[in-house]
């Protein structure tokens, strides 16, 4: 069962029940109301009757006369003439109970008589076919001569009207309910529709439209469950990336590892073949070696590579102060011979700063090597680094930026966002050939990270490339020089 007829049923029932009971409640309370009015009114009618007929006694006595039953009957007759009341009713008994005089248009019998007169002076209901009675008992003790008046009131209009106000009030609850129905189903309607919307937003989610969003801008609790659905949305819409991303980097990272690996292995294998099973020159013979040393060298160099990878994943490293210049002009030793005519120039001053130097020098050697391979135009890679004390909080420390710039063939736009992904090639043909494998700027990004860093690339198709990072300064800034 739906929740909006729950809503409409539940509101129905208790609508009813309440409006049932508190309409039956008020006519009853009404009704009570006009039988106590109605039995103040004929109690003092029937106490006019007694002082009536008590005079009518003490007159007879008082002339001489004998009070007999003949004159009781006669004083009952006179006094329903007196009285004035078309359709007076009453009846004197004596005192056992038989009956000196009655016009009551019913029969009591001397057993209910009995019970009735015994009362005393209160009252009672009969029920007469259609007619309701108010029936009043009194002694009357004159001379000692006791005799019973019983007086007896058509209270029938006062239940009647109880009645025509019950069904009155039936039809009028029952259109009343009805109007309700219709307004609760309204309602519940409007009520239920953000909640349609939170169903229809999580089936299309579920189906894998991660971007729907549930468009409910209230200020109640379904706004905001909306807000918090659509933060969840948000946060499984990311995850989603994220996990997308991933399976994406991974299968471009086993790509490019069986394709790296590939490649070396099969000049390998078929230059050993032709070792093994061909008569070769010298000549031959020493290009072939040559070639599976090399590509032996390259693989090595991949496989070490991949080890520090995932060595450097879960690394915590302890970072150490280290004085800039004589840093850069160690790493500048370092990489001489690999350089192949190209000058690596220094430009920086001194100053200490904290880092990991084997990580560091890793870092840097992969960089200054992709900057070589570039091809700059003036055969000049540029090592910059500057030291300042601008903070972006008072907790932290002031920071040295380092550049790594070459004047080469650049990277275009569209592939910047990618160059730090495992085996992620540019220009696949020339960087392998420059013995690349497109492993080191993920390497080189991830020893950043563990330094509190993150690389940044600025670069341009035939103008050059530009690397730059920052690490925490451990003293206060030097002068600048070049070197």
């Amino acid at each position: 069962m739906k929740f909006s007829l729950k809503l409409v049923l539940c509101t129905t029932v208790v609508i009813s029940v309440l409006f049932s009971a508190g309409g039956t409640i008020m006519v009853r309370q009404n009704f009570n109301h006009s039988l106590e009015t109605a039995a103040s009114q004929n109690n003092t009618q029937h106490s006019l009757e007694r002082y009536a007929m008590e005079s009518s006694m003490l007159n007879t006595i008082m002339n001489g006369e004998m009070l007999t039953n003949e004159k009781l009957a006669e004083y009952g007759k006179r006094l329903t003439g007196y009285m004035g009341e078309p359709g007076k009713q009453l009846c004197i008994y004596t005192e056992d109970c038989r009956t000196v005089f009655s016009n009551l248009r019913f029969t009591l019998s001397r057993k209910e008589a009995e019970h009735i007169l015994s009362e005393g002076e209160t009252y009672r209901y009969r029920r007469e076919g259609d007619t309701v009675l108010m029936l009043f008992s009194s002694r009357l003790d004159v001379a000692n001569h006791p005799a019973y008046l019983l007086s007896a009131y058509d209270v029938t209009s006062l239940f009647t009207e109880r009645d025509r106000q019950l069904q009155e009030y039936l039809l009028l609850d029952a259109l009343i309910l009805v109007a309700s129905v219709a307004a609760v189903a309204l309602l519940s309607l409007l009520l239920t529709a953000p909640i349609k919307k939170l169903n229809l937003a999580s089936r299309k989610i579920a189906a894998g439209a991660y971007h729907e969003r549930t468009d409910i801008h209230t200020s109640d609790e379904i706004g905001e469950l909306s807000l918090s659905f659509n933060q969840m949305a948000q946060a499984v819409e990311e995850k989603i990336d994220e996990l997308g991303q991933s399976l994406q980097q991974r299968d471009n990272f086993i790509a490019g590892f069986s394709h790296e690996i590939k490649t070396p292995m099969t000049a390998i294998i078929g230059y050993a073949d032709l070792l093994r099973s061909a008569q070769c020159s010298k000549e031959v013979q020493l290009k072939a070696a040559n070639y599976i040393f090399r590509e032996g060298k390259r693989l090595e160099q991949l496989s070490r590579k991949l080890m520090d990878l995932m060595a450097l994943t879960d690394r915590e490293v302890e970072l150490v102060p280290l004085e800039a210049d004589g840093f850069f002009r160690r790493l500048r030793d370092t990489l001489s011979p690999l350089l192949g005519g190209v000058t690596l120039t220094l430009r920086g001053g001194p100053g200490t700063f904290y880092g990991d130097p084997d990580l560091l020098q890793c870092l840097l050697k992969n960089l200054v090597e992709n900057a070589v391979r570039s091809r700059p135009i003036n055969d000049e890679v540029v090592l910059f680094w500057e030291f300042s004390n601008d903070r972006p909080s008072d907790n932290s420390r002031g920071r040295m930026a380092v550049q790594v710039s070459d004047t080469g063939r650049g990277i275009p736009p569209d592939e910047l966002p990618h160059i730090t992904e495992p085996f992620y090639m540019v220009d696949k043909s020339r960087t392998r050939d420059g013995g690349g494998a497109g492993i080191g700027l993920s390497l080189c990004r991830q020893i950043a990270r563990l330094h509190g860093a993150e690389l940044r690339f600025e670069s341009l198709p035939d103008r050059g490339t530009t690397v730059s990072f920052e690490l925490a300064m451990a003293e206060q800034e030097a002068a600048h020089e070049d070197i």
